[in-house]
């Protein structure tokens, strides 16, 4: 496997400085500038730390990703869907599912956006069970089969079961380099926060050190969000929001404006972040702008927030305290070897938090963040089995 060496861009500041970073104090990414090539250009690898199990905590919706390839949009535009966008299922779609299921090359794999960056999370850390995930499922076999690939994958899961409806599943229709996601959450959309103080749970939440939550699960159940992130902040741990899709922010935005204030990263693309600027009236699309007014906003920590916005084509850009804003370039991807983009996302928000949660430079988080997303392209689903064994000197 070819190694990789991303370029490195930095706006608004004179030098740039490593450290490790530290989950309990604010954070300082620019010390020590002189160590700064030395783990990508020599393959000496920085020392991690020892993961403790259920460190991290994930926060998403499980669904069954039922995946097909289409060569034109005869199938988008009879159900009146976007080339590459993300929707939940109304009445409308309810054939669609049948429909795919029906056709010779759909491929099924367990999914969801935040379930897929667990996965993710634990094909790079290599050990189980350092991730904890919880979402809704049904009380029947589609269940049961999507807890058996996470456990596979090596996470461990803490579903709440429901009798109401069945499990949830994802409709992604692949045409070229779009994807176009229809979530007919089933019983995802029943997660209530009970949970929270079932005597397992409560051990979980008690263990564990970073917590991540998707707009999805947002808008499913923000009671929990907002509980658990007000928590975080009691007790000094970190919180993570993904904003996940642009009709989150368009419906949640109470709920979004009670949980930013403990959000220590947020995490969006480019769409939503513009998104986001317009329905608070911001007046303005530009992506820098937008993202230094969201790390400025006002937080209940000391902490200082992290942004980070990205986009297929252009740099991951990160935006930090006093204006400080890093660019990290996307290596183009030859034509024809994307097979499906869907979980790109997803696998950068699960090789960031495999090099976040040990502490490593901000630097490294965000390439081990692109590597993977990159990794995912070769395979049609978020499939753990059929990607390589995750080696460092790779990125």
């Amino acid at each position: 496997m070819s190694r990789r060496i991303l370029g490195l861009s930095i706006k608004s500041f004179s030098l740039l400085r490593r450290t490790p970073i530290h989950p309990f104090e604010p954070v300082n990414f620019f010390k020590g500038l002189e160590n700064f090539t030395r783990s990508f250009c020599d393959c000496k690898e920085p020392r991690k730390m020892e993961l403790p199990e259920g460190v991290l905590m994930g926060f998403g919706n499980p669904l069954l990703d039922i995946t097909c390839t289409v060569e034109d949009n005869v199938i988008l535009e009879k159900y009146g869907l976007e080339a590459n966008a993300a929707i939940i299922a109304e009445e409308k779609h309810d054939a669609l599912f049948d429909e795919l299921m029906n056709m010779e090359n759909v491929i099924y794999s367990a999914g969801g956006a935040c379930q897929n960056s667990m996965r993710i999370f634990q094909w790079i850390v290599q050990t189980p069970f350092r991730a904890v995930f919880t979402g809704a499922v049904g009380k029947d076999k589609l269940g049961d089969r999507i807890e058996k690939r996470a456990r596979a994958d090596g996470l461990l899961t803490l579903y709440q079961l429901k009798d109401e409806l069945p499990t949830g599943s994802c409709a992604v229709i692949i045409n070229g380099p779009n994807r176009s996601l229809v979530a007919n959450l089933g019983a995802a959309s029943l997660f209530t926060e009970d949970w929270v103080d079932e005597d397992e749970n409560e051990c979980a939440l008690s263990r564990a050190m970073y917590f991540y939550f998707t707009g999805f699960f947002l808008a499913v159940c923000a009671p929990v969000v907002e509980r658990i992130a007000r928590m975080c902040c009691e007790s000094n741990r970190i919180v993570i929001l993904n904003f996940s899709a642009v009709f989150v922010l368009q419906m949640q935005r109470e709920a979004l404006s009670n949980i930013l204030q403990y959000v220590d990263i947020i995490i969006c693309n480019k769409e939503e972040a513009i998104a986001f600027g317009d329905t608070n009236d911001w007046k303005t699309k530009n992506v820098f702008e937008i993202g230094s007014r969201l790390q400025k906003l006002p937080k209940t920590n000391v902490r200082p927030r992290l942004v980070m916005i990205t986009d297929a084509v252009c740099p991951v850009l990160v935006f930090q305290e006093n204006d400080r804003i890093l660019e990290y370039p996307v290596p183009k991807v030859k034509p024809g070897e994307v097979f499906d983009t869907n979980g790109c996302g997803d696998a950068f928000v699960g090789g960031f938090l495999a090099m976040y949660v040990q502490r490593m430079p901000l630097d490294y988080c965000i390439r081990t963040g692109i590597f993977a997303s990159q990794q995912v392209l070769n395979v049609v689903g978020v499939q753990i089995d059929k990607l390589p064994k995750f080696s460092e000197k790779c990125i």
